[in-house]
């Protein structure tokens, strides 16, 4: 008998087993990382069984726009030895389902290969680009900036646009929790995570960041190009696709689900 729900607090290991098998994790890494995230809730991480055995699963995060709510979908991953059997398909299904009674009802994530999501209704929004910045020394105008006045200046560019990500006070507190180093340029700031730009905002376009040389950017191409982020060679290493989504998504990849 196939059974499509959230977890229950005992079968926590089993799903978080079975992620770490499928994208090759560390188990006891991830285990201690796994419920200190400050977006964990187990009512968002979802399994489908075949009797007792946990099969194919998912994990949404809540995610906040102007217009409204809508949920991100991240993990999806089904056993290997019963991959190509279309579990994920009906998982992904029932959560869209749920999600739409729920005032859910669009929904993001991130792929490599469309082909799945592009049958169960979903459609390309835009590019994840990657790529070196042109840099300039790091000196130049950069200085360390606040949590609050970069709070302020975050949550003021985002009540600009209706397609903007909201974060609520619990997104802050995830955001906090992955450790940045934040740098203010003029009015504006950068983000860098492991020598990779995630999230800048900048007071007016610049032909040169103030970085180290060899610093990446990653983030969405609607983004890259608005902000005018001055790459070499850019990389496509995903996809942002959507499900009744309204709109063009305007986030930084900070907010990654």
């Amino acid at each position: 008998m196939t059974e499509i729900r959230p977890i229950r607090d005992s079968e926590s290991d089993q799903f978080l087993e079975l992620l770490c098998d499928v994208f090759a994790l560390d188990f006891n890494r991830a285990y201690s990382l796994f419920r200190e995230e400050p977006m964990f809730d187990l009512n968002r991480k979802w399994a489908l069984f075949e009797g007792q055995e946990m099969i194919s699963i998912l994990t949404t995060t809540p995610l906040q726009f102007g217009w409204g709510n809508a949920i991100g979908i991240a993990g999806v991953a089904t056993r290997v030895s019963r991959q190509g059997e279309g579990y994920a398909g009906k998982l992904i299904r029932k959560v869209l389902k749920a999600s739409e009674d729920a005032n859910e009802g669009a929904a993001l994530l991130f792929a490599s290969d469309l082909r799945l999501y592009e049958s169960l209704g979903f459609e390309g929004l835009d590019r994840v680009v990657s790529g070196q910045v042109a840099t300039l020394p790091i000196e130049v105008d950069s200085r360390e900036i606040s949590f609050d006045q970069l709070r302020a200046r975050y949550d003021q560019w985002a009540s600009g646009h209706a397609d903007r990500l909201i974060r609520d006070q619990r997104r802050w507190q995830y955001w906090r929790w992955n450790l940045r180093e934040c740098r203010a340029v003029g009015e504006g700031y950068l983000c860098l995570e492991s020598g990779t730009i995630r999230e800048a905002l900048l007071p007016e376009p610049m032909s040169r960041l103030p970085v180290s040389r060899g610093t990446e950017w990653l983030g969405t191409s609607f983004m890259t190009d608005q902000l005018e982020i001055p790459l070499g060679t850019v990389t496509v290493p995903m996809y942002l696709l959507g499900y009744r989504f309204p709109g063009l998504p305007q986030f930084f990849m900070t907010d990654q689900f």
